[in-house]
């Protein structure tokens, strides 16, 4: 049995990327999630970035195919505000859809920037003024499929690059 392994590296220079597989996409016939891949099987990828349809992605072996850009929505994702009115998201924010507060309320949760989110009040962690709340977001997404042709290695790596690119 031949093992392809499939690494995922971006561009240190320009704007935050995210590279995921599609576990959606990337199924069995039972309907579970796949983690192998026979040669001639198309894996399924997401690039996450501020502007997905602005994003060049590169393989150094298979063909690689472009999907489209799709959108999803991120539930239930935990924003930390404890030093500051910003927290981080793991995926770009096009905008928040919902959030609740879990014991502290800070006031309205809005999209701050491509990565983050912001609360209305200043947390102050020294007078017990401080939070977390679950935050639901919409984000886009551009999708790749990668087919690997027939290798007679039994191990065989692959590296897919990603970057931003103007435009």
């Amino acid at each position: 049995m031949t093992d392809a392994t499939i690494s995922f590296v971006t561009s240190s220079k320009g704007s935050k990327i995210l590279i995921t597989a599609d576990a959606d996409r990337n199924t069995d016939e039972y309907g579970k999630t796949k983690s192998s891949f026979a040669y001639g099987e198309t894996a399924y990828f997401r690039v996450y970035a501020e502007h997905p349809d602005k994003v060049a992605v590169f393989t150094s072996d298979g063909v690689l195919t472009a999907m489209g850009i799709f959108s999803e929505d991120v539930t239930d994702e935990t924003a930390v505000f404890l030093e500051n009115a910003t927290s981080d998201t793991d995926k770009p924010v096009a905008g928040v859809s919902s959030y609740e507060w879990l014991g502290n309320s800070l006031g309205e949760i809005i999209r701050k920037s491509t990565y983050s989110v912001q609360c209305a009040t200043e947390p102050m962690p020294s007078q017990g003024l401080f939070g977390m709340a679950i935050v639901s977001y919409r984000t886009s997404y551009a999708l790749f499929g990668i087919t690997l042709p027939v290798k007679s290695r039994d191990s065989y790596p692959v590296l897919i690059y990603a970057e931003a690119v103007n435009g």
